[in-house]
């Protein structure tokens, strides 16, 4: 917000002493966006305090709720009704923006599932505030191996730090040939560990993952979560998500009731780091900093000799952290993460890019009266000079956007997340573009795919929304019924081209109009050869 505007004013209003939040932010800001912050101390779920705010005139609202307070979930709802309340009519139309923090995964789970009533958000009718849920462990868990790892400020390789790609094969046939896999290692079933697996799930689909072949024979991502409380939280989280094992076909999960340094469990990071088709990542979420320190930086050195990346959480930045970032020998594929000043961010917050793909989908499937399959293509060749048609478009995106349902908002969010995997297996990465927008086309894969590599995306595509509508918790079904989440296409994508292939173009424009998508976020690709 202070890069947007410097003379923006912050106002703060929480439970906490008003003078022990000023000293956290003394700690962590400059001195330049420090003063533009101003502390209120209050009861936040008051509408005589939050008054005092002047909330009618703010650009946008951030409800954190207050630490530790019992329920701080439920009562941020509350508060996005009392925001509604104080901020009125809006005259021109514009609604304001609130970031409601949810701090339970579950709580969060079941808030992307459900629409809110209308007289939290509206005004006589009409809505004037625009409600945008969001999970600080989630956020963190994105940047670091989604599209939006591109505009991290830390590097992270991606779990397919050997891209699998497609290539092409004596024969000239192209496919997917090798034998590598990825595998992820979660320490700590906690919050951070649980947003990591949902992510993981949601964006691990590769090439190479050939359902036409016997079951024994496909080339599987493993993900395995360690804790040495496991079997106390295992059942709580099948509950939540009860169709994983049975409905992500290209994924493993393990669940492992054990501690990361019993004999047992080094010996399997040992064979697991020495195996040359294995792309190992070990996560180390537990909470306490020093001892995820500790445990990150004293695994079997086989993990760090076959150069496996390693993850290791810290809530804060500090000196200890960023000397391990910086160092070149030993560990120099171990990187920290998860300092919650980046949980939040406009970028990931603001969903410009998921509009887009839902704009996409409108004008295709829909809408008959706005069929147009080359609409982004279109927007696009207008984004250079913001012609009268960009505007029109851009304005027709927004408005379906603001009409969507939540749940439909989070399917369109959550596929952008996996846009790196499918630039990778093409040899491509992403970037955020330094050029003018008329030029962002240069860098593009605009040659004509051939059917066999688009066949292999596709399919990729239909396994990453199989796992997405399951972790939403849909299961399958014969009929759809959207008021009890069923779906008759969650299926194998062999399954599906025999039963019903008219379906597979839908997966096919998910791919083909991606370029478009990324060029009109900002975003360029580069040849992964050429960094």
């Amino acid at each position: 917000l202070y890069n947007e505007c410097s003379s923006a004013r912050i106002l703060l209003m929480s439970g906490i002493e008003a003078a022990t939040v000023r000293h956290r932010i003394q700690s962590a800001l400059p001195i330049e966006i420090e003063r533009q912050v101003l502390v209120y101390f209050g009861n936040i779920e008051s509408i005589e305090e939050l008054q005092r705010l002047n909330i009618a005139s703010a650009s946008e609202v951030y409800v954190l709720g207050d630490e530790e307070r019992c329920g701080r979930d439920a009562k941020n709802i509350a508060i996005v009704h009392l925001v509604s309340a104080l901020r009125g009519k809006c005259p021109d139309g514009k609604v304001m923006p609130v970031y409601v923090q949810f701090d339970s995964i579950p709580s969060y789970s079941n808030i992307q599932k459900m629409n809110l009533p209308p007289e939290v958000f509206c005004i006589e009718g009409k809505p004037n505030i625009f409600f945008r849920p969001f999970n600080l462990h989630e956020n963190l868990a994105r940047q670091l191996w989604s599209l939006y790892a591109a505009d991290s400020e830390r590097y992270y390789d991606p779990l397919d730090y050997r891209p699998i790609s497609i290539t092409q094969q004596p024969d000239g046939s192209w496919n997917a040939t090798s034998q590598d896999y990825v595998h992820l290692v979660i320490v700590g079933f906690n919050r951070m560990g649980r947003s990591l697996l949902l992510e993981a799930l949601r964006i691990c689909h590769y090439a190479n993952y050939d359902d036409r072949l016997p079951t024994d024979e496909r080339i599987r991502t493993r993900i395995t979560l360690v804790d040495r409380e496991m079997e106390s939280q295992k059942d709580y989280f099948k509950a939540q998500f009860p169709y994983i094992e049975s409905q992500i076909d290209d994924i493993e999960v393990e669940y492992c009731h054990d501690d990361i340094c019993s004999t047992a469990m080094r010996t399997r990071l040992q064979q697991w780091a020495q195996n040359k088709h294995c792309m190992l990542t070990v996560a180390i979420c537990v909470h306490d900093p020093d001892l995820s320190l500790s445990l990150g930086l004293n695994l079997p050195h086989e993990v760090y000799q076959h150069q496996c990346r390693v993850l290791i959480r810290q809530d804060f930045n500090n000196d200890l952290s960023s000397i391990v970032d910086d160092e070149q020998g030993r560990y120099r594929y171990v990187k920290v993460f998860g300092m919650v000043d980046r949980g939040m961010k406009k970028n990931i917050l603001q969903d410009k890019l998921a509009l887009y793909v839902n704009y996409l989908y409108d004008c295709c499937y829909t809408d008959e009266s706005l069929k147009q399959k080359e609409v982004l293509r279109k927007m696009y060749e207008s984004y250079g000079n913001h012609s009268a048609d960009f505007i029109l478009m851009n304005h027709q995106a927004q408005y379906l956007w603001n009409k969507l349902s939540e749940p439909l908002r989070w399917a369109n969010r959550y596929q952008l997340d996996a846009y790196s995997v499918f630039c990778r297996t093409l040899g491509y990465g992403i970037k955020r573009s330094e050029r003018s927008p008329a030029r962002i086309s240069e860098s593009m894969f605009n040659e004509n795919l051939p059917s066999q590599v688009l066949c292999l995306l596709v399919r990729m595509e239909k396994y990453r929304w199989n796992a997405e509508r399951t972790v939403a918790g849909w299961r399958r079904a014969e009929v759809k019924d959207k008021v009890f989440l069923q779906h008759p296409l969650i299926m194998p994508f062999n399954e599906l081209l025999q039963k019903y292939p008219e379906e597979v173009e839908k997966d096919a424009d998910v791919i083909l109009n991606l370029p478009y998508v990324l060029a009109l976020g900002g975003y360029e690709l580069y040849k992964l050869a050429d960094q």
